[in-house]
């Protein structure tokens, strides 16, 4: 096989490998850029600080839920308070009454589309211990709808499983292996 040739199987490789990689890739309408949890000792305000890049979202959703599956406010939903393109905000989420330091809390919210769902809703949560002065933060999570638990419940069991090894995300790996096959299309320039 000559050079030309072995060039235009590997450019015709890439060319099906991204076309059936492009649902993947696809961006939401609205998309996880952090939580951070900012509401003090937290056991009378569950309130989380959100970044998020928004090109689209209708309404967004919030819950706060102690480790007995209480609801410790609402869930509440109202239309999506963000402007659009990258942006940050805040879910106040005043509980319905002080809760006892040492009280594990979850406080959840989502931004998007209702029904949420992966390709356009983003979610955040923070699960916590509440205490004076300052809150411990066990977990934080954000990512596309479904990436993370949504209940004090939840976030606690996601705590038990071990840790796991991360994993390289779709246009990470497609990335990655662009770049192997690009090193090794080279080298096989150059050998010939």
């Amino acid at each position: 096989m000559g050079r030309h040739a072995q060039c235009a199987w590997i450019i015709r490789f890439f060319a099906i490998v991204l076309a059936t990689m492009s649902p993947a890739l696809a961006l939401a309408a609205v998309t996880a850029d952090g939580v951070v949890f900012s509401g003090g000792d937290g056991c009378s305000n569950g309130r989380i600080d959100v970044a998020l890049t928004n090109s689209g979202a209708t309404r967004e959703s919030w819950l706060a839920t102690d480790l007995a599956g209480t609801a410790l406010i609402g869930p509440g939903e109202g239309p999506n308070g963000f402007s659009s393109g990258s942006t940050t905000g805040f879910f106040p989420q005043p509980f319905f009454s002080s809760q006892p330091a040492g009280t594990l809390i979850a406080s959840y919210a989502y931004v998007g589309a209702t029904p949420p769902d992966a390709a356009s809703t983003a979610e955040f949560l923070v699960f916590y211990k509440c205490s004076f002065p300052v809150a411990e933060v066990l977990l934080t999570c954000f990512g596309p709808y479904g990436t993370c638990p949504q209940t004090a419940q939840a976030a606690m069991a996601r705590l038990a499983v071990a840790p796991q090894i991360p994993a390289l995300g779709p246009l990470t790996l497609v990335l990655m292996a662009m770049l192997v096959a690009g090193v090794g299309g080279l080298a096989l320039a150059r050998r010939t």
